[in-house]
This record gives C-alpha cells, structure tokens and sequence, in this order.
C-alpha cells in the first residue's frame, strides 16, 4: 500500500470514529443538547481536529443522517434478489422501512432534522447534502422500480402512474411513522388514545390497506378465491 493510499484510509477510519461518536452523543442527548466539544471528547480528538472533517454540528448530524440512509437503502435493495412479485416487494419495502425507523429512532431523527434543514443557507453547496438528497432519491428510485415490476407481472393495477403511487406510498408510510415515533418520545396524541387505536395494529393495517388498493383485479380475485 503507497503512502498516499494508507493517509487516504487513515483519513477514512478517523471520519468514521467521529460519526461512531457523534451518534453516541447525539442520540443519547439529542442534537440540541448536544456539543462538538463533547463529540471531540467522545472520539479522543481535539476539538480543532473534529473541525477538519466537519465545519459544524449540521454538517456532522448530516453525515449520520447519510450512514442510517446508506443502510436504508441496502436493505431495499437486498429485496430485489428475493423472488417476490412486484407488489410483494412495494410491501416488503413498507416492513422494511417501518422496522428500521422502530429499531433505529436516532436515524429517523437524523432524517426528519435534514428534512427540516432543506432551505437553509448552510445546505448549499455541502457536499454530505448532496449526498443525503441522492439517497433519498434513491429510495423512491427503488419503490418506482417495484411498482413497475408489479405492473409488469401483473401484479399490481398499471391504470396508476407508477411515480405519483410512489410518492403517495412515501407520504402515508412517512406519516404514520411519525406518529409511531413521536410516540415513542413520548408526545400525546389526544386523538388516537381516544379512539382506543394501537399503533401495531394500525402499521399492519395500513399495509393491509395499500395491497389491495394497489393490487390488479388478477391477484384480488386470486386472493378472493383462496
């Protein structure tokens, strides 16, 4: 390995400690209450060094928004190598993305903060942005993709635009999630507790409901006759 090669890794690994850090501080704290000093003192650098890599605290919060999207995104296309019809695959993406954002709520926070910081000045022209906005596009790249497999094998209706049931898909799933995360912070929704509605129940439903909306007029009598 030439010197340049073993500097450019040794580069890598130390950015990689800092996000390792900045999500044990951040998600133990929060991204308010959290500072880059105790994020050097995490990663064992000096808070000059964590400056180097990162010019602020959005910067580095963004990077772990990009890692959580990273690893998103390889569970979705992990799915595109199982046998699964199209519509089968649009509702393993629904499970996909609800048990992630369940089993990891410091990502999701990552993502609504991003979401958050769309127009903000700082985004321009940041190259970790440009990267979290690809991600994000590349996951409804995937749910397209799904859609139009389902189209073509039949599986599910082809009379929607397979691009605006995308994004349908991603605002309802998106919404729910919210509300089972903010939940789980422990924000009350007045509403939902009158009601007597469990989330769990409401997460299985909801998918309930996207198959057969989505699912062609084959596969609904196919299921009818079962």
């Amino acid at each position: 390995m030439s010197t340049k090669e073993r500097k450019k890794r040794e580069k890598e690994q130390r950015r990689n400690a800092i996000i390792d850090a900045a999500e044990k501080v951040i998600f133990g704290k929060g991204i308010e209450h959290s500072t880059m000093d105790e994020i050097a003192h995490e990663a064992e650098l000096s808070k000059g060094t964590l400056y180097l890599y990162f010019k602020n605290k959005n910067e580095l919060y963004m990077a772990i928004c990009k890692r959580g999207s990273d690893i998103l995104n390889e569970k979705f296309s992990k799915l595109f190598s199982e046998e699964l019809t199209g519509l089968e695959l649009v509702g393993k993406m629904g499970e996909v993305y609800l048990r992630f954002v369940s089993e990891n709520p410091g990502y999701f926070n990552a993502f609504m903060h991003y979401e958050s910081m769309i127009e903000v000045e700082e985004l321009r022209g940041s190259k970790i942005a440009e990267l979290c906005e690809e991600n994000l596009s590349r996951a409804m790249n995937y749910m397209v993709r799904a859609l139009q497999v389902g189209m073509q094998d039949g599986s599910v209706d082809d009379s929607f635009d397979p691009k605006e049931l995308s994004v349908m898909l991603w605002a309802g799933t998106r919404g729910i999630t919210m509300m089972h995360h903010m939940r789980e912070k422990g924000h009350h929704y007045k509403v939902i507790d009158e009601m007597e509605i469990d989330i769990g129940s409401l997460f299985d439903n909801f998918l309930t409901l996207l198959h057969k909306g989505m699912a062609s007029e084959k596969v609904r009598q196919e299921e009818n006759n079962d």
